[in-house]
Formats: C-alpha cells, sequence, structure tokens
C-alpha cells in the first residue's frame, strides 16, 4: 500500500467479500453498491500489488494474501466496535428513574418477621 495506515473502508470491504463470497452480496451486507466494492477491492489489491480473489463459477474465492490479511481485519473492527462503545459510554452517564414495587415480598417478609419475633 502507498500509505503506511491502511484505509479501514477498504479493509472493511474485504471483510465483507470474503465473508460473503460475492461482491453483490457483501454490498447488500454493508448497504452499499456493488461498483463500490468493486473499487475498493481494486484500490486495496494496487496498493498492495497483489490479487485478493480469484473468481469462481459460485463467486469469489480469496486467494493466500487475502486470507493472510482476514484475521487482522477482523482485530480492526473488533477494536473499532470497542472503541466506539467506550466513546459511547463516556459520552452517557447512567441516569434514569429505577422504580422498585414488592408488596407481595414485604408482606411475607412482614410475615416471617412477626413469626419470628413469636418464637
Amino acid at each position: 500500500m502507498n500509505s503506511s495506515t491502511p484505509d479501514w473502508a477498504l479493509l472493511r470491504s474485504l471483510l465483507a467479500v470474503a465473508d460473503a463470497g460475492s461482491l453483490s452480496a457483501a454490498a447488500r451486507a454493508l448497504g452499499t453498491s456493488q461498483p463500490t466494492l468493486g473499487r475498493h477491492i481494486r484500490a486495496l489489491e494496487a496498493g498492495l500489488g497483489q490479487p485478493l480473489f480469484t473468481r469462481a463459477a459460485d463467486g469469489l474465492r480469496p486467494t493466500e494474501a487475502a486470507r493472510a490479511l482476514v484475521p487482522h481485519a477482523r482485530a480492526m473492527r473488533e477494536a473499532a466496535e470497542r472503541l466506539a462503545l467506550t466513546a459511547a459510554a463516556q459520552g452517557a452517564g447512567l441516569g434514569g428513574v429505577v422504580r422498585i414495587t414488592a408488596s407481595r415480598l414485604r408482606n411475607r417478609a412482614q410475615s416471617g418477621v412477626e413469626l419470628f419475633m413469636q418464637k
């Protein structure tokens, strides 16, 4: 790749295609278009200087290079998800009203206390 930092959008597309097995299924999963996904894969292949998928009758098959990248891209996705959760938790403190009712338990507890006190 030309840059030392990989483009997350391209790696996200790589994961989607590797998981789905085709550009069209991956595009549906990501909510994007098939041509956009194709451009992402071509850009990633150009940056790496090697193909990431081979065409087969049943879709696209990842090359050895793609299979080597996928675990690292998954780790990036998981880290990004954790980052988003952490950021959301920082911005939203706990708040709200909590109501607890336990009238039946209270009556039973009182009966139990009364029985204990009688002994």
